[in-house]
């Protein structure tokens, strides 16, 4: 493609410098004095020169910015071609992992059911109790792989801060391995987790960390009225079904004192770039969540001051711009930009909300 683009390059200067020698020719014709009608036949065949040779270079400079534009074009799609090769391998690797666990669980539960009645109770009870734990395990080792270390999560988490500062009781829904606690704690703020996995539950506790097993709704239509000043979640409510995330977002207004803030983070489903990689990656999650939808809900149970709190963008996975000095660049960037909008947006987004 570059040498087809040089060739190009050499054919359009050849027509510019053309179109030079006959506007030089034609302005040479029109300058002699009083002389248009003994010149007329010199002049109308240099404007005829002149026409021709314009459209040869209008020609040439057309196909010079289509080959340009192929060029870039071509490629931009072979980095999305990589990219979604990649996906599909890494999803390709998590169905065999998930195919491999469904097996093991129903190989269980055929054991369990051959050994009714037959197997000591002890026996029955421990492979029960072996069945229950093994999704919980296997979910903290599917977030250790995907989701991110311990580090990266709490560099993440930290820009929240500063919106709890100043709040004495706050709860972390879903609080995982305790990362958001841990940055709370070590700010002198009293913090609360909840969780369902044991496992997460036993590193956040190992951490010293305040934690408890229960379940969100259930934990907070037994708070009392106004008995919290903040409450937090970070890629949780995605996993909600819909009518459970409604009557978890009007429960915590209730719990909340006024002037209490709520911020519920999840995945962006505006970028298909998060929705791709992260949320699909994910088989527990039950359905995105539209940023203003989320809005709604939250400003439908009574909570003020509501806003969007868009994460940040990708960059690297970005598709680029061509140089502002190319021909192209104006219309081409225009376009790349709505595509990098649409692909690349923000991966998460945390909507917040102020109990009145």
């Amino acid at each position: 493609m570059r040498r087809v683009i040089e060739d190009l390059i050499e054919k359009r200067k050849t027509r510019r410098d053309e179109l030079k020698a006959s506007l030089n020719d034609l302005a040479a014709a029109v300058s002699k004095p009083g002389l248009f009608k003994k010149n007329e036949a010199e002049i109308q065949a240099n404007v005829s020169r002149f026409q021709e040779a314009l459209e040869l270079f209008i020609t040439a400079q057309d196909k010079e910015w289509d080959a340009y534009a192929s060029n870039h074009s071509t490629t931009v799609f072979k980095s999305l071609q990589w990219k979604i090769e990649k996906l599909e391998a890494e999803y390709s690797n998590l169905k065999t992992l998930l195919v491999h666990f469904a097996q093991l669980e129903n190989r269980l539960d055929r054991l369990l059911e051959s050994l009714d009645g037959k197997a000591a109770p002890e026996t029955t009870a421990e492979l029960r109790s072996l069945k229950e734990q093994l999704s919980p395990i296997q979910y903290a080792d599917f977030e250790k792989r995907f989701r991110g270390s311990r580090e990266e999560i709490s560099l993440r988490l930290a820009k929240y801060l500063p919106l709890f500062a100043g709040r004495r009781e706050i709860l972390d829904v879903g609080c995982g391995r305790g990362e958001f606690l841990t940055l709370l704690k070590n700010n002198g703020q009293q913090a609360l987790g909840l969780d369902l996995s044991d496992s997460m539950l036993e590193e956040a506790h190992a951490q010293g960390l305040d934690c408890a097993k229960a379940d969100a709704l259930q934990f907070l239509k037994n708070r009392p009225a106004a008995s919290l000043d903040g409450i937090f979640s970070s890629q949780v409510i995605e996993h909600f079904q819909p009518d459970y995330l409604r009557r978890v977002i009007s429960e915590a207004f209730r719990v909340l004192r006024p002037g209490a803030i709520l911020l519920l983070e999840t995945i962006n489903p505006l970028s298909v770039f998060a929705l791709s990689r992260i949320y699909f990656l994910d088989p527990t999650h039950h359905s995105p969540l539209h940023p203003e939808y989320m809005r709604y809900l939250l400003e439908n149970s009574g909570f003020s001051s509501v806003e969007i709190l868009y994460g940040a963008e990708p960059m690297a996975e970005k598709l680029e711009e061509l140089a502002p000095t190319d021909p192209l660049a104006r219309p081409f960037n225009v376009n790349v930009d709505r595509l990098n909008q649409l692909l690349f947006s923000a991966c998460e987004y945390a909507v917040k909300g102020i109990r009145p």
